[in-house]
C-alpha cells in the first residue's frame, strides 16, 4: 500500500502497482525516444542492444503529506528533445493520476541518466527536469504574452 485517503464514504487505499501502470502507459507515447532506466545511469551495451531498459527500470513513488512525489530515471535517444518528451510523460502522468485516481501530485521529477545513439552506444548524462518548474516556466511565458 502506498497511500491512504479518508473520505466521507470510507478509506481509499492505493497500491504502488497502480501508479507503476500509469507510468508505463505514459511512456508508450514516447516509445523509442525515452525509456525508464536504472538510477546509476550505467546501462550495459548488451542491455541496450537487447532493448531491455524496462527490465532494470527504477522509479521512486512517495507520499509527501497526502500528495504523490514521483521520481523517474530515464535514458533518451540522442537527437530527441529531452524537454519535449519529458513534458509529454509528466503531463500524461499528471493527467491520469489526478483525473482517474483523483490524487494530488506534489511533483514529478525526471532525471536523464544517459543517452543512447542509433548504434546503441550509451553516453552518461545527468540532467534533471521537474513538473513544478515546467509549469512555472509556462505560466511566465503565458503572462508575458498577455
Amino acid at each position: 500500500m502506498l497511500l491512504k485517503q479518508n473520505t466521507t464514504l470510507g478509506t481509499l487505499t492505493y497500491s504502488r502497482q497502480i501508479i507503476d501502470q500509469i507510468i508505463q502507459k505514459a511512456f508508450e507515447e514516447v516509445k523509442g525516444r525515452l525509456w525508464l532506466a536504472n538510477y546509476r545511469g550505467g546501462v550495459s551495451d548488451v542491455l541496450v542492444r537487447l532493448g531491455g531498459f524496462e527490465s532494470i527500470a527504477e522509479t521512486r513513488v512517495e507520499d509527501h503529506d497526502g500528495k504523490l512525489y514521483i521520481l523517474l530515471y530515464v535514458v533518451s535517444r540522442i537527437g530527441e528533445s529531452i524537454t519535449e518528451n519529458g513534458d509529454i510523460v509528466m503531463r500524461r502522468i499528471l493527467s491520469d493520476v489526478t483525473e482517474q485516481l483523483e490524487l494530488p501530485i506534489d511533483n514529478i521529477e525526471i532525471q536523464v541518466t544517459g543517452s543512447v545513439s542509433k548504434g546503441k552506444r550509451m553516453v552518461r548524462r545527468d540532467l534533471r527536469m521537474n513538473l513544478r518548474d515546467l509549469m512555472n516556466n509556462r505560466k511566465m511565458l503565458y503572462e508575458k504574452d498577455q
